[in-house]
């Protein structure tokens, strides 16, 4: 009888596990795809309305989700006060304390670091959004290979090591 109970829990525990690490890729692809329309929004604002950064960080702020949302109000509102430097130092100080719990990756961030150097000019921020565009794209194909693979081996895990233990 506790064999049973056992087996079952190991075999529960496994593949939740499988399952959770299923779900981390989803969130990475949702915050890609996240950053993917943050930066259309940024690029159609700053292309037709020509409004100060700050003004166009705190509009767009409302149409994304958290932490990108927390992170462009902060950013809109130390660029608003001006007191903390030029334009590239607050981009990287905002991206730096604000974006610490994304999912996104230490080389993600370096491009949104790097992409602020020269966020003015609607030519990189394009070439920007074709770089987002195709690491979703991979992270799609990634997403599909990979998630039903993390399910079946923490399934398959979990009953390996029951077959073991009994």
């Amino acid at each position: 009888m506790f064999k049973w109970i056992g087996s079952i829990l190991i075999i529960g525990a496994c593949s939740g596990i499988g399952f959770t690490k299923s779900k981390e890729l989803q969130n990475h692809l949702s915050e890609l795809e996240e950053i993917k329309k943050l930066f259309y929004l940024l690029r159609s604002e700053l292309q037709y309305t020509r409004a100060p950064f700050a003004e166009v960080f705190e509009k767009i702020a409302t149409k994304v989700k958290s932490p990108y949302k927390e992170w462009l109000i902060s950013t809109g509102q130390k660029l608003s006060k001006k007191t903390q430097g030029s334009f590239w130092e607050i981009w990287c100080q905002s991206i730096t304390e604000d974006l610490k719990e994304s999912k996104l990756k230490e080389d993600e961030i370096e491009e949104l670091i790097t992409v602020g150097k020269n966020l003015e000019y609607i030519e990189s921020l394009n070439l920007f959004i074709e770089q987002i565009e195709y690491r979703v794209k991979n992270t799609r194909e990634i997403y599909r290979s990979k998630r039903k693979l993390c399910q079946s081996m923490g399934i398959m895990g979990g009953i390996f090591l029951v077959i073991l233990l009994l």
